[in-house]
């Protein structure tokens, strides 16, 4: 059992590195760099991706309910779209105020409402995320080698779980970078939101037309 979960921890941390879910994440991460809000970022986007994991995953394993083949590469997509409609959403953003300078004119009530807004969108990327893809497939072939459901169960939690940390680490370190980057020259930080929103578009394209073939 132990060896189940330690397995499944660590398949749900290498499930996140993939370009499709680091576009997304470093978005919003370049916009508020800061460790807190990296951490709360990445945590927001592994729960939501989480969440559909154990849904699909779950279905898939104690129901024998799976997603039409069909419907896959339609749900990528999707992804693929999302990714290029929120990169060019991005890039409008990054031609106005730099990060530092939006931050100094917004009051608490709006930063807090700023918060919330980007919390929940990166909660639907997430489960969008773990929708389409390998997620569910990754989760759910391990699990259905369970010898009981509630080992499948604890499988699929401790997969969500790697993901939460994995990402919520991986978008401290990015926001990290960044503020490095852009310590010394302030002007950087249009152009890394700039470049993180070009590379938003670029993986959406290309995530649109691998699922075509």
């Amino acid at each position: 059992m132990l060896l189940l979960l330690a397995t499944a921890l660590a398949l749900g941390m290498l499930h996140t590195v993939a370009p499709d879910h680091l576009a997304a994440v470093v978005v919003f991460v370049s916009r508020r760099p800061h460790w807190r809000d990296a951490a709360r970022y990445g945590a927001r986007w592994g729960l939501g991706h989480s969440l559909t994991i154990a849904v699909v995953g779950g279905l898939a394993v104690l129901a024998a309910v799976r997603i039409p083949e069909a419907l896959e590469p339609r749900l990528e997509q999707a992804v693929g779209v999302m990714l290029v409609i929120l990169g060019v959403l991005a890039w409008r953003r990054g031609a106005g105020d730099t990060p530092a300078t939006a931050a100094e004119r917004t009051s608490t009530h709006d930063h807090g409402h700023a918060h919330d807004e980007a919390g929940g969108a990166l909660l639907g990327i997430g489960m969008m995320h773990g929708l389409a893809g390998s997620g569910a497939l990754v989760a759910a072939l391990p699990a259905a080698t369970a010898q009981s459901p509630a080992q499948a169960v604890g499988y699929l939690a401790s997969f969500g779980l790697g993901t939460i940390v994995a990402m919520a680490a991986l978008a401290v370190a990015l926001g990290g970078a960044l503020r490095l980057a852009t310590h010394r020259a302030a002007a950087l930080q249009r152009g890394v939101v700039r470049a993180a929103a070009a590379a938003s578009v670029a993986v959406g394209v290309w995530w649109f037309v691998a699922a075509m073939g």
